[in-house]
């Protein structure tokens, strides 16, 4: 697997808060000698689970949908981390990164056996004080729970509030957040 580490924007704008994180991400992960691959969630076709069950007989990875996640299946079992980052949406995870999420399912067929030990960091934007008044609390509960059912590290998690947005020091407290994060994930 190297150090290959996929960084997953879940904005629907491609020049979001939260894609300038995934950047500093990215640095952090070729600073520590990692190979950051930053995929855009917004920008691809994703449909939802159908919940046919047929991906079980096909194997770890062979949905029959033939949309963009057929690209992204094997990226995600040969990366040894991924990075989540999206903002927080009516408190949770915004439907762009739970449509991904979903199509997960068709790892299950060997009981995701691609994320065992895989690293894991998570990036949150919101317009709010903080991770509990911005309903970030219920995605981080989601994640725990999702990352200890298939064996996954949880590393790091940043919760970045856009509510003030151009304060600049926070704004570059958050970006180094992001950077070590990328560090940390690639070591």
């Amino acid at each position: 697997m190297g150090k290959k580490v996929l960084i997953f924007s879940g904005s629907p704008r491609e020049n979001s808060y939260g894609a300038g994180l995934a950047q500093s991400v990215s640095r952090g992960v070729k600073k520590a000698g990692g190979e950051p691959a930053i995929i855009n969630l917004g920008q691809l076709k994703i449909n939802p689970c159908q919940a046919c069950d047929r991906c079980r007989q096909r194997g770890p990875g062979q949905c029959v949908q033939e949309d963009d996640m057929i690209k992204l299946y094997p990226l995600l079992k040969n990366s040894r981390a991924i990075v989540l980052v999206h903002p927080i949406y009516w408190f949770t995870i915004n439907a762009q990164m739970k449509l991904f999420i979903d199509r997960w399912y068709a790892f299950g067929g060997d009981d995701y056996a691609c994320f065992k030990n895989k690293k894991i960091g998570l990036i949150f934007t919101f317009a709010d004080r903080d991770l509990a008044s911005s309903g970030a609390v219920n995605a981080i509960q989601a994640y725990k729970d999702m990352f200890n059912y298939l064996e996954s590290e949880l590393v790091g998690i940043i919760g970045a509030s856009c509510q003030d947005r151009g304060q600049a020091k926070k704004e570059a407290d958050y970006r180094r957040q992001a950077f070590e994060l990328g560090k940390k994930i690639a070591d």
